[in-house]
């Protein structure tokens, strides 16, 4: 069975390569799908799957793709799979927990929920991006693959 990991990944943190390798580990496929529509204020979608595609470069069995609409429509199209989704703390689990019951009543499937590696447990998107703005270390928050990208990407947007 296929692992979906969606999200904005805006961008792709080392938080969100390690629930991919351990997504991996479980169930020896995985799609990172990126949010092309966010809701947000966020860089190109081409730019977010550039990021994501040299954060999990030398991973075999994970794709990257963009999706349009809406997520359970893209869970649909995609088969025999399950969400995954990763969570730092109770608010994270809070509003997954939320958005699996909506994606199941949606699609019919199922959101596999994993606990972030305690290393990570104070990583997030939002954070690298202020921290590439005003061009703070990002070791440890990126893997070292797309480091250099995202410091580009993001001090040009301060």
């Amino acid at each position: 069975m296929k692992a979906i990991f969606a999200g904005t990944f805006d961008p792709f943190t080392a938080g969100h390569r390690d629930i991919t390798e351990r997504a991996l580990g479980v169930f020896g496929e995985v799609t990172v799908a990126v949010a092309r529509e966010t809701g947000k204020s966020c860089i190109d979608a081409s730019e977010r799957e550039r990021l994501a595609k040299l954060a999990v470069s030398d991973l075999s069995g994970v794709t990257v793709t963009v999706f349009d609409g809406l997520l359970s429509d893209f869970l649909t199209a995609n088969g025999d799979c399950v969400l995954v989704r990763g969570v730092r703390d109770c608010r994270d689990f809070e509003y997954e927990r939320e958005l699996a019951a909506v994606y199941r009543s949606l699609c019919g499937k199922d959101t596999v929920v994993l606990m972030t590696a305690a290393e990570f447990c104070h990583v997030s998107s939002s954070v690298v991006r202020e921290l590439a703005r005003l061009g703070g270390s990002l070791d440890g928050y990126v893997v070292p693959q797309s480091q250099r990208y995202i410091e580009q990407l993001y001090a040009k947007r301060s």
